[in-house]
């Protein structure tokens, strides 16, 4: 209602009959009775009048369910009680819209192969799924409002919900059911959390069966294989005449041959990876003792190609980790940086600790990779280019092969690119990881196999 509607219906008929009641006691006074004393008898009646109104009107609204306005109540009265039933009738109207959607939004819930879980700013959970308490244990009845950390307590969720990264996962068996496997996400808004539940244990059993066959079938290979290798190379060797027209051929057998082999340790290598996730963190490595002979190697690996290959390293800063697996991850980035860069090119190795992580950087100018391939650069033989991935003798596993090493020292691989101005790979080790040359100064190397270095 509008200021004007409001006066005209409102305001407008109180002061008429203000109005009319002064004129009446200035009509009666002509008889002789004073005039104040009839306005002070009309006033007790106007406010017994709008006493008597406000009552019908809180008889009305002590209603549980408010009907339409009593025919008593009159004038301003009136107007308020209409306004009131429609705005209650509005109100009442939307609240049953809402409890619709709250239990289409339950049902639907409900029937989600996911778990959901709703946590507020203090990780206390303010509203949970069934599937969501059948695969972590849990029950709504009993949680809701609890932190979230006191009911999982498994560490590895605890740190992953306590770092909160956006679009990380965690796969961990579940409290409920050992035989379980999940993958948990965290997504944050408003201050609040999603935890998203995903019950992955039949892809887990594929996966398994899908490592254990590439393994089985790699050591499988390996022994013939070397057969193979060592007939071509006895025939090379021979230098009799009539086999000089094969050269060439025995030298592409054998190049084929090399590529084979490393292709297979390359796939041992990283099934040992895979399945053993954790690394023993006694080992405590000379980090840029290590870069310093990589850098050596890529300066032989350069050749004729005349690069400019930079290291910039914190001397006093060293990593808990395993050392061979180490050097086999830096040098596959390295020498990544040199079979990507172009002659002339410059390629910069750093190795620094900031506020949040120790990070081993490699960045080079060379040709880069266009956006749409970043996200699939570690998969397990995925080419940006084939055919010159081929010709640089790379197997295609070597980032694989790096993630996973990254994965077993709880790390990550960090990749940013732009074409034909260079690519950037940086690997983010954990503080705790991170440790200075004064407070340890033994370096223990522990002989475990080192991962191939062939990309």
């Amino acid at each position: 209602m509008g200021w004007r509607e409001y006066f005209n219906q409102v305001i407008a008929p109180e002061i008429r009959l203000v109005g009319i009641i002064v004129a009446a006691c200035l009509l009666i006074s002509t008889t002789g009775i004073p005039f104040v004393w009839l306005i002070a008898l009309a006033f007790l009646a106007f406010s017994a009048f709008h006493i008597y109104q406000s009552k019908l009107l809180l008889t009305w609204l002590s209603q549980e369910e408010l009907a339409s306005p009593s025919d008593n109540l009159r004038g301003i009265w009136y107007e308020i009680a209409i306004d009131i039933h429609r705005r209650n009738k509005l109100t009442r109207t939307k609240a049953i819209q809402q409890q619709q959607l709250i239990e289409q939004f339950r049902t639907v819930n409900t029937a989600l192969p996911d778990g959901m879980i709703i946590l507020d700013e203090l990780n206390h959970i303010e509203w949970l799924n069934t599937r969501a308490e059948s695969l972590l244990g849990l029950r709504a009845d009993q949680d809701i409002g609890s932190n979230i950390t006191n009911l999982v307590r498994d560490p590895n969720f605890v740190d992953f919900y306590n770092q909160g990264e956006q679009g990380e996962s965690l796969r961990l068996r579940s409290p409920a059911d050992s035989k379980i496997r999940l993958d948990l996400r965290l997504i944050s808004y408003d201050r609040k959390h999603l935890l998203i539940i995903q019950d992955f244990t039949r892809l887990h059993h594929i996966e398994q069966v899908h490592q254990d066959f590439v393994a089985n079938v790699s050591h499988e290979l390996r022994t013939p294989l070397s057969v193979v290798a060592g007939y071509i190379e006895m025939l090379d060797n021979d230098k009799a005449p009539e086999l000089e027209t094969y050269r060439p051929t025995f030298w592409q057998m054998k190049q084929q041959s090399d590529r084979m082999t490393r292709l297979v340790e390359d796939l041992l290598v990283l099934s040992n990876l895979e399945n053993n996730r954790q690394v023993n963190r006694r080992a405590e490595v000379d980090v840029p003792d290590m870069l310093a002979g990589i850098r050596d190697d890529a300066l032989i690996l350069s050749g004729d190609k005349a690069q400019s290959i930079i290291l910039d390293a914190d001397e006093t800063l060293w990593l808990e980790g395993n050392a061979r697996e180490l050097q086999g991850l830096f040098s596959n980035l390295v020498s990544n940086a040199v079979n990507y860069t172009p002659a002339q090119g410059t390629i910069k190795m750093r190795w620094y600790v900031n506020n949040n992580h120790g990070v081993m950087e490699v960045e080079d100018n060379g040709i880069g990779i266009e956006p749409q391939h970043i996200n699939r650069l570690t998969e397990r033989f995925y080419r940006v280019d084939k055919g010159r991935s081929r010709d640089t003798g790379g197997t295609g596993l070597g980032l694989a092969i790096v993630k996973h090493a990254l994965q077993r020292h709880d790390a990550k691989l960090v990749i940013k690119s732009k074409p034909g101005v260079g690519s950037t790979f940086k690997c983010l080790f954990p503080l705790e990881r991170c440790l200075r040359e004064s407070e340890h100064p033994e370096w223990l190397n522990e002989p475990d196999e080192a991962p191939s270095t062939h990309t």
